[in-house]
Parts: structure tokens; sequence; C-alpha cells
């Protein structure tokens, strides 16, 4: 049509749509070189239906309407044309320049932030910084664009930003979210951040450099380690109360003993937790058990009761309360028993008592310190497995720990996970990480550590393990996978998993360095193609390469 081949041929950019039936129906070469797109791409892609198609069609209301397209504000000046009694919509592209009055705001914004706000080049030197940058470092503006991280924290930090963060938004275009770790010279303390860097990008669409912003997170990290001695504390306590403490859920399973109760019983937490009444302690004295156990349940209340333990030569009596513990919605899903050995004092009535008083004071004093043994949670919610925290606070010992050898790391990762989120949704996106995470602990040993470590990314740390066994271990893991999701998940398309393996003392001695060259042997997995397991090269090999 003639009003196409018209606009088609002006050195300004410009896009035509059917206003009967709101379809593109020209993208210049200009507009083409602006955008990115062509027609066939623009008219399927979420550039024109989320973004264009409903800027234009509010059009009539606003003048000069803007919206925004990889990182860039965009200004459209629209007119309407008539041919042939068909209507049509040219709408010229350009880029919107932001006023002084915008430019002001947007850095007074930055400035009062909050957060330490930058952007770097593609060598690494800054180009922007907000002015909690400059107080950070005691320099102005013009004493930081230019440089690098070295100058300020350190050759080593540098160094270390560059390769675990900074190189993968510049160089493959990633967004990175971690927590980081940077030592302040000028200030000679350790600051913790949350830091989130996003890609950069120029009109050719290639990368420019990053945008960064990093929140600081000292005290919360230092409330949390405060939070960590407390829990260790009450875990002391409770083992040195003097008395036999227990959880148990409304099917009288046991969650919880201390180190009093495991003596009791002589078998340890690990083997004792998840049981009830009758599969520890037998049918007899399960009865009697159950009864209690469940009267605190349906009452809803503490129940005090005298029960007796049978041992191989004697019977054991105790005096105990058992508290109800009520989620956040009121319903009594758990309770707290306490019992002390009253074997003794049941002869003497006045030194029952006197226990009963010592009791009560241990139970206000447990009480209050309740709230705190919950906070820190050292399983992840969704998978039931570890979290990252309480992996990184116990995987060094797996390498310190001469005596138990070798030790290896799988980093196993989800193939194309955001597609099945996309696709599928996000519950069952869950389902199969649970269904995952049910696959990697069947196949691993009870002292083997599981981990969720983010996202669909999971490690698993196997103590006393060389790197022959940890391969032999990834590649029953990811075969197990394939055929429990395929029959639980047919409609995730085949869904696989990648893994990296690395161990120690071929990738190094310590948990930080055997993790590194198992996520860059995971990296190397999914570069040849995804659903398999890829060794990490020795350090040795390395150095040879």
């Amino acid at each position: 049509m003639g009003i196409c081949s018209v606009f088609n041929q002006l050195r300004q950019a410009y896009l035509v749509v059917d206003l009967d039936s709101w379809q593109p129906l020209l993208l210049n070469p200009d507009a083409c070189l602006l955008l990115c797109e062509n027609l066939d791409s623009l008219s399927h892609s979420a550039l024109w239906h989320e973004t264009l198609l409903p800027v234009l069609q509010q059009a009539d209301r606003v003048h000069d309407p803007v919206f925004y397209h990889q990182q860039t504000l965009f200004q459209l000046h629209l007119s309407e044309i008539k041919e042939d009694d068909q209507r049509y919509l040219a709408a010229s592209i350009s880029k919107a320049a932001p006023s002084k009055e915008q430019l002001h705001n947007l850095f007074s914004l930055l400035d009062n932030l909050g957060a330490y706000v930058y952007c770097k080049d593609t060598q690494y030197n800054y180009s922007f910084v907000n002015r909690q940058v400059c107080e950070l470092f005691a320099a102005d503006p013009e004493q930081i664009i230019g440089r690098n991280d070295s100058e300020f924290f350190g050759d080593e930090t540098g160094q270390r930003l560059v390769r675990e963060s900074d190189r993968f938004v510049i160089e493959q275009g990633q967004v990175i979210e971690k927590e980081e770790v940077n030592f302040i010279p000028h200030l000679n303390e350790y600051r913790h951040y949350l830091t989130v860097k996003k890609p950069l990008f120029g009109d050719n669409g290639q990368v420019t450099g990053l945008f960064g912003i990093s929140t600081d997170i000292t005290e919360l990290k230092r409330t949390q380690q405060k939070l960590y001695d407390s829990e260790q504390q009450l875990s002391t306590i409770l083992d040195n109360v003097g008395a036999y403490i227990f959880i148990k859920d409304k099917e009288c399973r046991f969650r919880y003993i201390n180190r009093k109760t495991e003596e009791l019983f002589q078998k340890t937490s690990a083997e004792v937790v998840g049981l009830n009444n009758l599969e520890l302690l037998g049918e007899q004295q399960a009865t009697e058990f159950d009864r209690t156990d469940l009267q605190v349940f349906a009452r809803g209340e503490r129940i005090d009761c005298l029960e007796t333990f049978q041992l191989e030569d004697e019977v054991r009596y105790y005096w105990t309360v058992k508290i109800p513990l009520a989620n956040d919605q009121g319903e009594v899903e758990r309770y707290i028993g306490i019992s002390s050995d009253i074997t003794d004092q049941k002869r003497l009535e006045n030194e029952l008592r006197e226990s009963h008083g010592r009791l009560e004071v241990q139970l206000e004093e447990i009480c209050r310190l309740r709230d705190e043994l919950h906070i820190q949670a050292t399983h992840d919610a969704l998978t039931g497995l570890y979290n990252r925290r309480f992996l990184e606070e116990h995987a060094e010992l797996a390498f310190t720990d001469s005596q138990r050898g070798a030790a290896s790391i799988l980093m196993v990762d989800v193939d194309h996970f955001k597609h099945i989120n996309d696709s599928l949704g996000h519950k069952a996106g869950d389902e199969i990480l649970q269904l995952l995470a049910k696959v990697m602990t069947s196949e691993c040993r009870t002292n083997d550590l599981v981990c969720r470590y983010g996202g669909e990314e999971f490690l698993i740390l196997l103590p006393n393990a060389d790197i022959e066994i940890a391969y032999q271990k990834a590649e029953w893991i990811r075969k197990a996978y394939q055929l429990e999701v395929a029959e639980h998940f047919p409609q995730a398309g085949h869904s696989s998993i990648s893994i990296g393996v690395a161990a120690s003392p071929d990738n190094g001695a310590d948990f930080i360095r055997v993790y590194q060259a198992a996520d860059e042997a995971l990296y190397q997995a999914k570069e040849q193609g995804r659903n398999r397991t890829v060794r990490a090269a020795s350090e040795s090999e390395s150095e040879q390469v």
C-alpha cells in the first residue's frame, strides 16, 4: 500500500498500525535498528502485546506517550492517516531525553536511597557512584570515576569481585544477586552487603557495563550471629538442664529430644526423631504415653502426669509436664514435655514438692527462650533439605577433619527450570523441586549433607568420598531423577538435571575451593548441552592446561 511505501523510505523511525485490526503493518529500517526488532518478530513479541499496543490504544488520552524498552525510554509522536477509507496510525519513535529537573530528581533519589548505587564500564572501572559510595570510600566522585575496586578494597578483593560476579554480568549479561563481604582498609573493618548487579546495554544491544545496588547488612549479620549464639546457648542449657526434654507432634512422633533423653532411650536424637510411641517403646508402654499425649491436643492445655518407664531391671518414675505449642492460627500442633526422674522422690512426698517447684522455674526459663529457638531455621521450607546457612556453617568440618579422608561436592541444577515455571506454573515447579529433593536424599547416605543452595540449585556434600564415588553418586541421582520426573510429571517434557563434581584434595583442601571447582564443572555441564555430569579438572590438570 502507498502509505507504507512512503514511511518505509523516511530517515526517521516509524511504526504504522492498522486502526481497524490494531495490527502492525510497517516497521521501517530506522525503527528496526532502534528497537532491535523486525516487523515479524515485533508482532509476536512482548514488546508489542505488553508495551506498545496498550500505549497506542490509550494514545487519545495521553499526549506524546512514552514507553520503556531495553533500559531506554522512548517517546511516540502520533498521527492518524486515512487512505482509501482505511485508517492508519503513524507513530514516529525517538529516544526520550530526560529534562534537567528529571535528572536532578533522579540523582537526588539515588543519593538518598539508603544504598550504595554505582555503574561500571566493561573494564570494571566506576562510571557513576552515588553519595553513599563516596562516603564509604571517603572520596569525591572525581576521585572514584575511572578507577576500579582494587584501588579501594585492595587487589585481592578487587580481583575476587570481578571473578565471582562482575565478569558474569559484563561478559555474559547475567543478573547477579548475592551477599558480598568486603574489607574496607581505611575503616579497618569488614562490611556485609546484599548486592544486585545487572548489565547495561547500548543501542546495539551489546553490554556496555553494569549497574549495581548494594545494601549494607552488616548489622543484620551481626544480629544473625547473636541469634545463632543464643541458639547454641539454649541448646547447651537444654542438654544440661537436668531434665528429660522432648517435643512431640499431633501424631505423637518425637520431633526433638535433649541429650539426657538420648541417654534414657540409649539412642541418638537422629534415631528417635520421627518415631511414635509404639515404634520406640512397644505396645504396652505406648498405650499409656498416647493417652496423656492426646489429652494435650484434645484439651489444648497443659497436662501434669506421673509416667513410668520400664528398664531391663527396674521401673523408673517420672513427673512429666506437657505444654501445648500453638501456631500462628492458634491451633495446637506440638507440645513440649519436661520429665524429671522422681523414682527416689516418690518415696518422699516432701522432696517431690521441691522437685515440682524446680520444674516450674525451669519451665519459665524454657518458655522465655522458646521463641529464640525457632527464629533460626536450619532447613529449607519448600524441600525440607538443609538450607545454605546451615551448610556453610558446617561444611568446612568435612574438609578440616583429617580422619575423614577425601570429601566431595556435587552441584546440582535443574535444566531449563524457568521454562518449567513459565509453562507449568510455579506450583508444579515447586513440586518438581520437592521430587528432586526426595530423589537426592534417597540416593544419599545418612551422613551426606543435601542442601538447597538457592533457587533450583542444590549442593550435596559427601564426606569421606573421593571423586570417583562422587561421580557415580551423581549419575545415580541424575538417572533416578529422570525416571521419577517422567513418571510423575510427564508434562515437564523430559526434565533433566546437570551436575558438577569436585573433591578434595584434587580440587583444593577447603570447602570454598572445592565448591568453586564443582560450580565451574556445573557451568561446563550446562555449556556441553545439559543433562550430564561433569567432573572438575584437578588443580594439577588445570595448571598444565
